[in-house]
């Protein structure tokens, strides 16, 4: 069973931020309101393990329970949070602390992606946020050393929790479902090191460069006719290159 003190060892070991700038201010423009997307509860509401919340009320105010908009809003996301886990919101990004960020917060737009045989081999993205979400479309962009403690801290919480490594096994076959009808490869950072497009169809994952994943939306079309400030980060590299 997990403890509060267990998710301060966890957020002190997974503290490397995902990219070398703040990508949220890479999104936000296109976000009514001014807020990136995953900062924004419209969008994208963050899941605490029950032990998780226990730490961050004790450490913290930066937190709230989730309430939607609505009564009936509220009724439908709760019957749909995973268990064990409860939906949180925070004050809002300009509020943001960051040593008290959950861990859904720190892996976002990511998570485990787990083969058919139940293999954690590294992380994929949350494809309903594709159209949203900067990183997804600028995956050059991504720490290696985020990747990596990414991936030790679910390492440590399927070691402590094995039903979730079922979890997103049945997540990760969903999203093979989901780009085997789109007839699209998967992206994935392997917990290895490099890049790769997976086949829904088999699993085959080929080596690739994250700088060659398709763009979407907004995104795609600002690759396509290129701004001074788009030109700036979309074509870095982690070192800060072009």
């Amino acid at each position: 069973m997990l403890t509060a003190d267990d998710f301060a060892g966890l957020y002190a070991r997974f503290q490397s931020p995902l990219a070398a700038f703040d990508c949220g201010r890479r999104c936000a423009p296109y976000n009514e309101g001014g807020a990136p997307f995953c900062c924004d509860t419209r969008h994208a509401v963050p899941a605490a393990y029950l032990a998780e919340w226990q730490y961050l009320q004790a450490q913290t105010d930066l937190w709230h329970v989730w309430e939607g908009r609505t009564p009936a809003e509220t009724e439908q996301l709760w019957a749909l949070a995973p268990q064990g886990q409860m939906l949180i919101a925070c004050q809002g990004h300009e509020h943001c602390q960051r040593n008290f960020r959950s861990l859904t917060c720190r892996a976002f737009p990511f998570f485990p992606y787990v083969t058919r045989p139940g293999q954690f081999i590294g992380l994929s993205c949350y494809w309903e946020y594709e159209q949203r979400c900067w990183i997804i479309n600028n995956l050059q962009t991504v720490s290696p050393l985020f990747v990596e403690q990414c991936v030790q801290t679910f390492d440590w919480l399927f070691a402590h929790l094995p039903e979730e490594l079922e979890v997103y096994r049945q997540f990760s076959m969903r999203l093979r479902r989901v780009f085997g009808r789109r007839r699209q490869t998967i992206p994935l950072f392997h917990r290895r090191g490099g890049f790769y497009k997976v086949s829904p169809r088999n699993g085959r994952a080929r080596r690739s460069a994250p700088e060659k994943y398709h763009k979407v939306g907004v995104y795609q079309i600002a690759a396509e006719l290129p701004f001074p400030d788009e030109l700036e980060t979309g074509g870095m590299g982690w070192n800060g290159t072009e």
